[in-house]
């Protein structure tokens, strides 16, 4: 398995047999961002992964899965890490992902910030944060706004690398698919993990 952060190289992962995100430090980040890291999760670029709609009506602008990407795409099974402190493009991600049934999310509720925003200044020492769009997404209808991102697995975030990295191994160790060395080392880790 292979765990990382969001700037991970696809060619590092390719490999391997689980893929954990840590996305528990992830305070931001563009759609255009999200959507270009999550086509590397899907088999093609036909995944409809969100919408933004501006105003309360409209224009919407759907993100969807690239079909040309620099790298091999992941086939793996895929856990995401979240905190507290996930917030907007770490968030999207991680909703995003779960709601299309392609990671399983281990962690903390995240802050819930989905709607773009801009500020207006109101004076010198005040300012206000005005929300100018709202994600969609395809298959909830909805997202995490004010309610954060659910966890599948909800545990503190400091437990949460251990919690996935212990599932990852599972899955290894249980895919009859996979060569049995690899089941075995998988099987080996486990084992340690409970000493």
């Amino acid at each position: 398995y292979f765990t990382s952060g969001t700037t991970a190289k696809p060619k590092l992962v390719e490999h391997t047999h689980a893929l954990i995100l840590d996305l528990r430090e992830t305070r931001g980040g563009a759609p255009d961002g999200v959507a270009f890291l999550a086509s590397f999760l899907f088999p093609d670029g036909e995944v409809h992964l969100s919408d933004v709609v501006e105003g309360p009506h409209g224009p919407t602008r759907q993100l969807w899965t690239s079909g040309w990407l620099p790298g091999p795409r992941y086939g793996g099974p895929v856990w995401a890490l979240t905190s507290a402190s996930t917030f907007s493009g770490g968030e999207a991600l991680a909703y995003d992902l779960q709601a299309l049934g392609r990671a399983t999310v281990v962690g903390e509720v995240t802050r819930g910030g989905a709607h773009p925003s801009t500020l207006v200044p109101l004076g010198e020492h005040v300012e206000l944060r005005l929300p100018v769009a709202r994600s969609v997404n395809p298959i909830t209808g909805g997202n995490w706004e004010a309610v954060g991102v659910q966890p599948d697995v909800a545990v503190p975030a400091a437990q949460a690398l251990e919690v996935a990295e212990r599932a990852a191994l599972e899955a290894i160790a249980a895919d009859e698919s996979l060569p049995a060395p690899s089941r075995t080392e998988a099987e080996g880790a486990l084992a340690s993990l409970r000493r």
